[in-house]
């Protein structure tokens, strides 16, 4: 166990911060370093320190306002919090009490008494203001901040609007990109149907297998192209509900999917409870449950199995996907949902995607009320639910 006193000292110069460091752990204490305010803030949280040295005049948040974070700090009540700056100005010391520290250091710093100066501070030495003088320079300090925070309020405006015009014009250029490229597409994928039905004249065993490549990546194109416009389409619009059999959707995507899931070497189970009448977009709701069974394909190795389970109740509608497949690590489970987003995001991942599956799922699941879960775990599976409410 660690018994020397800590000093936490806030700083944005390396040098300043290595001769601190070296007279005060020659002195026997235990000095943390941290570089601007929001780091010092955090390193505070997790320490208790018996002083806080602080560089006034560090970037961004600065020394001041640093040191009135960290007087709100319940477990720093006590702790002494020393300005250290070179700022000389008739007033520093004053605006730097006032803003809660309890005594001021000028540099450049004297390493023979600094020991003794922070000594007596952490002893119980606190430097204080008159009534009379601490008053004004409050109303100074506190209009300081008032006014700091209308500057980053319109900031945080200007670039949230910025941000706005930007996803829009992403929006639009995808969606432009999308039916641009499908066109093209359109004419590849009949060429390729002739090709595969033989109106074309006869291939040989070769041929077919180029032709057969050449296909099943032209509908993996596809299904991403109809992935990036049907995003938009759902972002920007709302469900257009009618009569939907969610059983028989279901049914009829199992049939189409499982084939593609038993050739790679997946075992394919179901277990599907007949559901009353959905009122629901089905276009949107077909999207949805294709890409949670299509993921489930795609990210299970050969060997492990896919379980797909309906269920209904007079409130609800459940959706269940699970896997045996690689599974998801705790910290993307929520970032998984947002568009464009891959757990590998290198080149070299060895599954093929836009990211836009489940973002999709999300905000057709969200249009009709309902929520998506997921429970995984890396190398123990994924599990996905929905839940749809009647109401």
């Amino acid at each position: 166990m660690n018994d020397q006193p800590t000093i936490l000292y806030i700083e944005d110069n390396a040098d300043n911060q290595r001769l601190v460091r070296r007279i005060m752990e020659a002195c026997g204490y235990t000095v943390l370093l941290a570089k601007d305010g929001p780091d010092g803030i955090a390193l505070a949280r997790e320490s208790q320190p018996a002083l806080v040295l602080v560089d006034i005049n560090i970037p961004g948040l600065d020394g001041y306002e640093t040191t009135t974070r960290l007087r709100g700090m319940s477990h720093l009540r006590g702790t002494p919090i020393v300005a250290m700056t070179a700022d000389s100005r008739v007033g520093a010391r004053e605006r730097s009490l006032v803003a809660g520290c309890d005594g001021y250091i000028t540099k450049p710093i004297d390493p023979r008494g600094l020991p003794e100066q922070l000594s007596e501070f952490i002893g119980g030495k606190r430097e204080v203001l008159s009534h009379e003088s601490e008053a004004p320079l409050l109303r100074a300090y506190n209009h300081k901040l008032v006014e700091r925070l209308e500057q980053q309020v319109r900031e945080l405006t200007a670039a949230n609007a910025e941000l706005q015009e930007l996803d829009q014009l992403k929006s639009q250029f995808l969606a432009t990109l999308s039916h641009e490229l499908r066109t093209p597409l359109t004419s590849i994928l009949g060429y390729l149907d002739l090709f595969e039905r033989g109106t074309l004249g006869a291939l040989s065993e070769i041929q077919g297998q180029a032709i057969d490549v050449i296909g099943r990546n032209a509908h993996t194109l596809t299904r991403q192209l109809n992935n990036l416009l049907y995003l938009q389409e759902v972002r920007s619009s709302q469900i257009k509900p009618v009569p939907v059999t969610v059983y028989d959707m279901v049914l009829r995507l199992v049939a189409e999917l499982q084939p593609q899931a038993e050739s790679t070497g997946l075992n394919f189970e179901m277990s599907l409870q007949p559901t009353m009448i959905f009122a629901g977009d089905a276009m949107a709701l077909e999207q949805a449950f294709r890409n949670l069974i299509d993921n489930a394909i795609k990210f299970t190795p050969r060997g492990g199995y896919i379980r797909v389970t309906l269920a209904d109740d007079p409130a609800r509608i459940i959706l269940r996907v699970e896997d045996s497949g690689v599974g998801i690590p705790a910290e993307a489970q929520e970032k998984i949902f947002v568009p464009f987003y891959q757990v590998d995001s290198s080149l070299a991942r060895p599954y093929p995607g836009s990211g836009l599956g489940l973002a999709i799922v999300r905000h057709v699941v969200y249009a009709h009320g309902g929520q998506v879960t997921v429970r995984s775990a890396p190398g123990s599976g994924s599990t996905f639910t929905i839940v749809l409410p009647r109401s």
